[in-house]
């Protein structure tokens, strides 16, 4: 808004100080949800890299269980049962999407067929293989809710940015712009009330003037 495209007028006037107020309660109410998108930020942050230490240490007890299994099926039983899995898990991935605070969030879900029978003879395999399959099954669950919360991180931050960018549009240079502009107003009005206050006071003086050369 130019100021070469206001009218220097008391209802100018009054429609200015609206929008200036209008932006003022849009800017705290920016802030309150700035500081709602902050606090979610935080809360996930903590949330991601619990759950991400968690899957490190998972992971290392699994290699080692991997590694007992290496040593005593060797490795041509264990790519043959690796085969097996892939053959027989046909996993299907759903991926929906809720919305909160103005985000996007997704849901993944993962659905792994639960056969009856495993992939390999008890006779000639060990204890090991049942915990590790059952842990990396574990381990898949872990690394798609670390993808949803990855995802989440991101459109919140996006999100915390653009409110962020409102805030700064609305207190460095919408707000300030509108206050410039209610000061020259009132200038104006000010500087022609004072105009008319003395031309009034001229014609006062003037009438006084003749009606005291009437008297004479």
């Amino acid at each position: 808004m130019s100021f070469q495209n206001v009218k220097p007028t008391k209802p100018e006037l009054n429609r200015v100080k609206k929008k200036k107020k209008f932006s003022v309660r849009g800017a705290n109410l920016l802030e309150i949800k700035r500081e709602q998108l902050s606090n979610l930020l935080r809360k996930y942050m903590n949330q991601y890299f619990e759950l991400k230490t968690k899957m490190r240490n998972q992971l290392l007890e699994d290699i080692d269980l991997f590694e007992k299994t290496y040593e005593t099926i060797g490795k041509a039983k264990i790519s043959r049962i690796a085969r097996l899995n892939e053959e027989m898990l046909n996993p299907e991935i759903k991926i929906t999407y809720y919305h909160d605070m103005g985000v996007d969030i997704p849901k993944i879900e993962l659905t792994l067929p639960e056969y009856q029978l495993p992939t390999y003879s008890y006779s000639d395999t060990n204890l090991y293989i049942d915990i590790l399959i059952s842990r990396l099954r574990e381990i898949i669950f872990i690394i798609i809710k670390l993808g949803e919360m990855d995802s989440l991180l991101y459109h919140v931050a996006e999100e915390n940015k653009k409110v962020q960018r409102r805030i700064d549009a609305l207190d460095e240079i919408i707000i300030p712009r509108l206050e410039s502009i209610i000061r020259s107003i009132e200038e104006i009005l000010g500087d022609e009330e004072r105009e008319e206050f003395i031309r009034m006071k001229k014609i006062k003086e003037n009438l006084e003037n003749k009606n005291i050369k009437g008297e004479i």
